[in-house]
């Protein structure tokens, strides 16, 4: 048994424990990690045999990932399977996932980030045209920088 000195430090320091691990994700090396992480598996959604993987794991990221992935919508290479599904997880979907034929890197992560977000300007999960994936870009970066003000300059950058 802890003596009460030893109990009362033990309290403390899970009283803190939290914003410990709170400013840890947030400090500017971890950002710098998860911007290489994302980056990372960007290029890995070009090859065929890591594509699905790294559309799963970019989904995984979840709202800390979407400013990296935003700085990265303007990619345009081409997709080696043009196939990606997500779970539907909206509370009136007819079916379990929802099935999209992406053409470029832009195109999956718009639907990624529709995934993570709830959030969509125009729908490029199919295809789309060069000024319709640019108009998208430019509004996920503008909803970006006023939804992320801190994170905007990975909005922008690639």
């Amino acid at each position: 048994m802890h003596s009460a000195p030893a109990q009362t430090c033990m309290k403390q320091i899970l009283l803190v424990l939290p914003f410990l691990v709170a400013a840890c994700a947030t400090s500017p090396g971890h950002q710098d990690d998860l911007a290489s992480q994302v980056s990372g598996l960007v290029d890995q959604t070009t090859e065929k045999n890591t594509e699905q993987t790294a559309f799963a794991a970019l989904e995984t990221l979840g709202s800390p990932g979407v400013p990296y992935m935003i700085g990265h919508l303007d990619d345009m290479r081409p997709l080696p399977e043009r196939d990606i599904s997500l779970a539907n997880t909206s509370p009136d979907a007819f079916e379990g996932m929802r099935h999209y034929s992406p053409e470029t890197v832009h195109d999956a992560l718009a639907a990624i980030l529709n995934q993570i977000t709830g959030q969509s300007f125009i729908a490029v999960y199919n295809g789309a045209s060069p000024s319709e994936r640019q108009i998208d870009t430019d509004r996920w970066r503008s909803w970006c920088a006023a939804n992320f003000p801190t994170k905007a300059a990975a909005c922008h950058a690639r």
